[in-house]
């Protein structure tokens, strides 16, 4: 009986080969799309964490309480550290190494226009260590020794100036010339400061402006097990060094990864729950292609009744039908994730 109603289910299935053929189709759209936005937004999440959470031991110190522009670029709110605060820092147990991230503004001249530009200035570890999840369009990341190189942010290389800057490209700085090492991918939303950016050594750029303005601290500790304390230690002693409570944020790297986790997580539920609309369409597709199918067969039904077929007998043709829809749409969904997310 139940090869029968397997031989029948398919015949009837064959018998209205397009309706089925575009059922088959919702589901599989439905599956894959649930699949492969799962794998695009695991993806994103191992990409941004990835290189966060192997450095746990950082601190990041920023003014104006808002650390993650440090990940955008420039990261200047207009005010900025003194050798004090670096001194304090320093002084402390538990404190590897410090470095500093310095910011400015200066006239940048390219094909004869001339325009103010964000200026970062950093030591070549940390801009490798900050920029790491940032993509580059092209060229290469500064190195230890390079002088008079700079990497420039999406919007300066193509919209800032009336021509296209490209790598190898010379950018007057303050009357310095200096050549285009690496131009960093469009950012957008989130790392707007970045587009529009230009960064260079620390040497270079204390060379040509003449400053230390420092606008982020990085910091590594000893014990990751006091990087939460020592960040609350290092944020009091320097809002008490300016006599304001909010003048410094410090945090510790494996904050800012749980920050990020949660909003990739959120992000994650927003993409299924968008991909799952399409698996909706695709159900309420199998329901309307059975029901149409029983509205169809009225007399084919009545005709298996007068020969002693059972309600339970008809049901079941109708519910293979309908397993048979659900699983090879299901199976072929499946593939096309699989293949759509590598």
């Amino acid at each position: 009986m139940f090869r029968d109603n397997v031989k029948l289910a398919i015949k009837n299935l064959r018998n209205r080969f397009s309706r089925s053929l575009l059922t088959l189709l919702g589901i599989s759209i439905g599956i894959m799309a649930i699949i492969s936005l799962l794998a695009l937004g695991e993806g994103m999440q191992q990409a941004i964490t990835g290189e966060l959470s192997s450095l746990s031991d950082v601190v990041i110190v920023s003014t104006g309480g808002d650390v993650f522009s440090a990940f955008g670029g420039g990261g200047s709110t207009g005010e900025y550290f003194t050798q004090r605060d670096i001194a304090v820092i320093e002084r402390l147990q538990g404190v590897k190494d410090v470095s500093t991230q310095l910011s400015g503004y200066a006239l940048a001249e390219y094909n004869g226009k001339k325009t103010i530009v964000s200026l970062t200035g950093m030591e070549i570890g940390v801009m490798q260590l900050q920029y790491a999840s940032q993509n580059l369009a092209a060229g290469e990341f500064l190195n230890e020794g390079d002088q008079n190189k700079i990497m420039i942010g999406y919007s300066i290389a193509h919209d800032t100036f009336d021509a296209d800057i490209s790598v190898g490209g010379r950018i007057k700085i303050n009357g310095e010339k200096f050549f285009v090492s690496g131009i960093f991918g469009k950012q957008g939303f989130g790392g707007v400061s970045s587009d529009s950016n230009l960064l260079m050594s620390t040497r270079d750029f204390q060379k040509l402006t003449g400053q230390s303005n420092i606008s982020l601290i990085y910091l590594r500790v000893e014990n990751v097990n006091e990087a939460e304390s020592i960040a609350s230690t290092i944020q009091n002693a320097i809002n008490e060094n300016h006599g304001r409570k909010d003048y410094a944020t410090a945090t510790t790297m494996t904050s800012i990864l749980e920050t990020v986790q949660s909003i990739t997580g959120l992000l994650q539920v927003v993409l299924v729950g968008i991909a799952s609309i399409a698996l909706v369409v695709a159900s309420i597709g199998i329901m309307n292609t059975m029901l149409t199918s029983v509205m169809e067969r009225t007399r084919e039904i009545g005709i298996m009744k007068a020969i002693g077929a059972t309600n339970l007998d008809i049901m079941s043709i109708f519910i293979f039908e309908g397993m048979l829809l659900s699983s090879v749409g299901g199976i072929i969904g499946i593939i096309l994730g699989v293949f759509g997310s590598q």
